[in-house]
């Protein structure tokens, strides 16, 4: 599929879509998201990355989208030049975000999803045992998973860039990992909420849904690290392999992933299961989302089905057709539906192509995201159409306020507007900050996790060696000597 050179190229308006962003992020949103005020952490992650990626740094290097003279279906690297603008956060309000972010924090674990549901905590209070743990976790029981992934890329998209490294101060890390390891079933997929039973024990609430496997993947890897048992920081592990199985047994007939083979396929599962396949091996430090995950690439049983039902997602887009005034607005059909099988032909110049989650269903903004992700995160972004893509994504879904709707015609909101800029930054779109397909957030951001994840964990060993200091010098205040063990080894 080839462009319409003689229709030009849209362009994104960053600053049109800066505005929109602002608004967000300044003032109440509007009443249709009262529904989702038990989503606050969501709504705010949408806000901040959404900013993050508007807002690169000054001088990058971005990727272009092809020009209308090419041949080829391919995103050359050009270099780009971001102007300079004023930060929409400022340090101190990114300073105060963070502190809202960490006040959800659950003294069982894990972040709460709204300050509704907030445990009161005592000032200075810490949970020491396992038994404080479960009292913690049954008394509050309102962490949740996608929560508290929202939480900890909040806290790394709001460091303090003069101290990336302290993006995680604050977390408890040892409290959360442990938490995440309860909600993992016996069968290796994960619950999203942890409840402790009278007489029952530990209850898992939520779902069987391929997107909380993805979440729990997400977490580990950005706040476990590599420590050894035995090592100050380390925490049993959930069960890796179990949760691999899990997933690699939801593959369908035709390629596809779903909460199980048996169900129908979905774009959005398929992005989960791909994404935490590959986070279970993905490298600590100066990672790619792309990188050769054995885990991921030896695992799948049939990818070449996978890559031919996610490239299958995209199809030509259609305007939907006019109604009377009477009509009701039902959803109709707009992907090119041919007569007979051979015609099924994308040889022809199509100017808009847009993807959908299931078979036979209709457009929607962030399947552009979940389906070009998912083959970026397999190495085969070639698959998708970029181009014709980002006409779609810009003529036909982009809001004049700035955002993106759902469908077209649609008002923005804050869910798609955020995925349909992920959707650009993957495509490279130039102004835009290079977004990690795996993760969401900008490269940058990742760099950051990688630094925080590092400094946690060298946190939990200065806190070690306190302690023995600390045993030392007691015991030698008490004996008034050195034992003989701690002279032979220069103490």
């Amino acid at each position: 599929m080839t462009g319409s050179p003689e229709l030009g190229e849209p362009a994104l308006d960053i600053d049109r879509h800066l505005k929109y962003w602002k608004m967000c992020l300044q003032a109440p949103l509007p009443i249709h998201y009262l529904s989702n005020d038990g989503n606050r952490m969501a709504l705010a992650y949408f806000i901040i990355n959404s900013i993050a990626i508007l807002s690169p740094p000054s001088a990058s290097t971005q990727h272009h989208p092809v020009s209308p003279d090419s041949s080829t279906n391919t995103t050359p690297q050009q270099q780009h030049t971001t102007p300079q603008r004023k930060p929409l956060i400022p340090p101190e309000d990114r300073s105060k975000l963070r502190r809202w972010v960490l006040s959800h924090q659950q003294p069982g674990g894990g972040f709460a999803s709204t300050p509704t549901l907030l445990f009161p905590m005592k000032k200075g209070h810490e949970t020491d045992t396992e038994e404080e743990d479960r009292e913690g976790a049954g008394s509050a029981g309102l962490a949740n998973l996608p929560a508290t992934l929202f939480a900890l890329q909040l806290l790394a998209l709001l460091a303090d860039e003069h101290n990336e490294a302290g993006a995680f101060a604050g977390v408890d890390r040892v409290q959360t990992l442990r938490w995440l390891r309860r909600l993992q079933r016996e069968d290796g997929s994960f619950g999203e909420v942890l409840k402790q039973m009278p007489g029952v024990g530990w209850f898992i609430g939520g779902g069987y849904d391929m997107r909380y496997c993805y979440i729990a993947a997400s977490i580990r890897w950005m706040l476990r690290g590599d420590v050894s048992e035995g090592e100050p920081g380390w925490v049993e592990d959930f069960d890796t392999e179990a949760l691999a199985k899990y997933i690699l047994r939801s593959q369908t007939y035709d390629g596809g992933f779903a909460g199980s083979s048996a169900e129908e396929p979905h774009a959005g599962y398929a992005y989960c299961a791909i994404g935490a396949l590959s986070l279970l091996d993905r490298p600590l430090y100066n990672s790619t989302a792309a990188h050769p995950s054995a885990v991921l690439h030896s695992g799948i049983r049939n990818m070449p089905g996978l890559i031919h039902w996610l490239a299958s997602r995209q199809f030509v887009y259609l305007e939907p057709p006019a109604l009377d005034e009477e009509e009701e607005g039902e959803e109709e059909d707009n992907f090119l539906l041919p007569q007979r099988l051979a015609d099924l032909t994308l040889s022809e110049d199509y100017r808009h192509v847009a993807c959908n989650g299931r078979c036979n269903k209709v457009a929607d903004t962030c399947y552009t995201w979940w389906v070009g992700a998912a083959l970026a995160n397999l190495g085969q972004k070639h698959l998708l159409d970029w181009r014709s893509s980002r006409r779609f994504l810009l003529e036909k879904m982009a809001h004049r306020i700035g955002g993106f709707g759902k469908h077209a015609g649609d008002p923005p909101d804050v869910y798609h507007a955020c995925f349909g800029l992920t959707a650009l930054a993957v495509m490279g779109e130039p102004g835009l900050s290079e977004v990690d397909s795996a993760l969401a957030v900008p490269v940058r951001t990742v760099r950051v996790i990688e630094k925080a994840r590092a400094a946690s964990v060298e946190r939990a060993m200065d806190e070690r060696r306190r302690l023995v200091t600390g045993a030392l010098e007691m015991g030698l205040a008490m004996r008034g000597t050195k034992p003989a063990w701690l002279s032979a080894v220069g103490g």
